[in-house]
């Protein structure tokens, strides 16, 4: 085999490793908010305009001027999409999103990610403390997915949550996001790129005929230098 033809194989199957995370279908409706206020529900009010006390959400690019002593920040899917973005509820238990009823594959391992963004504040403020995010999966039983508490000195940075989760005898699921933190103070926050399904988005991992490719371009590449070696 030519060097060159080594080369591209070996190209190839890099791309469809890239490619397969790139395309994951994601079976969590409007998870990247870029439709709105639409595809899931919330025990917290919405507020499209301003944010006045706690327990309001909203759908918007920036977290301010939502909120006045809110940061500006950019969302995570684009950089110049939509985001939610919520004031803590001082009511344990409220569920911050939760999805419609997802379709799945028995005994099917799936990853769940998703991002967080701590957004309090644009000052320091005496009593600021960070969100507390659970995300879980009921099914045929209540799952943990994992929980990311955001960093108050990270304010205005995405921080991500991964988690791989199998099936079992299910085949729908809900998805759901609570905040454990009950404080008034500080305890705002950024959601964005919910995702589950059978791909990884944040750690592509190539298929075995995508790793065969990489073997055989590589195995091309080293016995071609073999013979030039040999021919000087």
């Amino acid at each position: 085999m030519h060097v060159h033809t080594a080369i591209r194989l070996l190209a190839a199957a890099v791309t469809v490793a890239a490619a397969a995370g790139a395309n994951a279908q994601n079976l969590v409706v409007n998870g990247d908010f870029e439709a709105g206020n639409s595809g899931f529900t919330s025990d917290y009010a919405f507020a499209p305009a301003s944010n006045t006390t706690e327990g309001q959400y909203t759908v918007r690019t920036d977290p301010f001027p939502w909120n006045g002593a809110f940061i500006s920040a950019p969302d995570h899917t684009t950089g110049s999409g939509l985001m939610f973005v919520g004031n803590g509820s001082p009511v344990d238990g409220a569920v911050v999103w939760r999805s419609g009823s997802i379709g799945v594959t028995a005994n099917t391992d799936y990853f769940f990610e998703a991002f967080v963004m701590n957004v309090c504040c644009s000052s320091p403020f005496p009593g600021n403390t960070p969100s507390i995010l659970e995300f879980s999966v009921a099914g045929l039983a209540t799952e943990s997915l994992g929980t990311a508490t955001t960093d108050l000195a990270l304010a205005g940075t995405w921080e991500g949550l991964s988690k791989s989760w199998n099936s079992g005898a299910n085949t729908s699921v809900v998805l759901s996001l609570i905040n454990r933190n009950t404080a008034r103070g500080g305890n705002d926050f950024a959601i964005d790129d919910v995702f589950l399904g059978t791909t990884s988005t944040v750690t592509p991992v190539p298929e075995p005929e995508t790793y065969a490719l990489m073997l055989l371009g590589l195995g091309a590449v080293g016995a071609m230098a073999r013979r030039r070696k040999a021919a000087r």
